[in-house]
């Protein structure tokens, strides 16, 4: 099996590893995190396959991860659905495991639908899952004309937008509402978890690295990748196909972004789901945890109406 290949800068692995270690030093002084066992998750390697291919747009081998549900590797004849996962700022795909973990239990005892989870890699880790201006960073159109086209040719998915769905964490959250409501076409449904949903002016006042090298500091061409911008023009194709979930901690930074930005799908009448988990910091674990009901029904319900 081949290994993803990475590069980055030293400036930013610094970072990454102060980011980590602050994070790391937070969960030992909090003594309501300390004890949080997350038995049911293994290592990385026992859920997820570690994949690459050939990307024309970046030049050269991209990896990504894929959950492959119970039961694939025998039934040769079955197709599957497929969410797209889209990791935070400073993360990796493997992200996703705290999810990926109880899915994979779920699976096995009947209680989710059983689907493919393509976990997506930004290199930078901050590129808002879009084409950087200066063209270096191509993570929209890698994703969109590469990435997707090549897991239906090399997988047995269900290659249909109705058995396609996209969701993302913190900056994939922003991700996913960007990529979900831009290309109704490509997604049946957005799926948003503690969205970092930045509009042009916090960028630039708040991630002035992401606002100047991502966007090239120009306030156009990040209104024309943002979310806000996209639910309204497209407003009337996703309301009538595409279904949408925002779920953020109640403890989450993001929460007043996330209130404002269910607020404008009420708004433009997009039905949606919306939910304050209790208890819950910005920590996609620790949001899992304490996840009210059933995290899978709502693919449940959207994968039946693909079948």
């Amino acid at each position: 099996m081949k290994h993803t290949i990475i590069r980055s800068i030293s400036l930013f692995v610094f970072g990454a590893f102060s980011l980590a270690t602050a994070a790391a030093q937070q969960t030992v002084n909090n003594p309501d995190i300390v004890m949080q066992l997350q038995w049911e998750i293994g290592p990385w390697r026992a859920m997820w396959d570690i994949e690459q291919f050939p990307s024309q747009s970046v030049g050269e081998d991209v990896g990504y991860y894929i959950y492959l549900p119970p039961g694939y590797e025998q039934d040769s004849e079955r197709t599957y659905p497929v969410v797209v996962w889209l990791h935070g700022a400073y993360g990796r795909p493997h992200d996703a495991t705290p999810i990926i973990g109880r899915l994979n239990k779920a699976v096995r005892h009947g209680e989710a639908p059983a689907m493919i989870v393509v976990s997506v890699l930004d290199p930078t880790g901050l590129s808002m899952w879009t084409d950087s201006k200066d063209g270096r960073l191509p993570m929209e159109t890698l994703i969109i004309d590469e990435l997707i086209p090549h897991i239906d040719k090399t997988y047995r998915t269900k290659a249909t937008r109705d058995a396609r769905a996209i969701e993302g964490f913190s900056m994939g959250g922003y991700g996913a509402a960007y990529l979900g409501f831009k290309y109704v076409d490509h997604f049946s449904s957005v799926s948003m978890l503690a969205a970092a949903l930045h509009k042009p002016e916090t960028l630039k006042a708040r991630r002035r690295a992401i606002y100047e090298n991502v966007f090239g500091g120009d306030a156009d061409y990040a209104s024309q990748r943002s979310p806000w911008v996209w639910a309204q023009k497209n407003a009337e194709q996703v309301k009538k196909r595409t279904r949408v979930r925002i779920f953020v901690g109640a403890d989450d930074g993001l929460l007043t972004w996330n209130r404002e930005f269910h607020e404008l799908l009420n708004a433009h009448d997009i039905q949606h789901q919306w939910g304050i988990v209790p208890n819950s910091p910005h920590d996609i674990g620790v949001i899992m945890q304490n996840w009210e009901g059933d995290f899978f029904s709502y693919y449940e319900e959207l994968f039946s109406e693909a079948d």
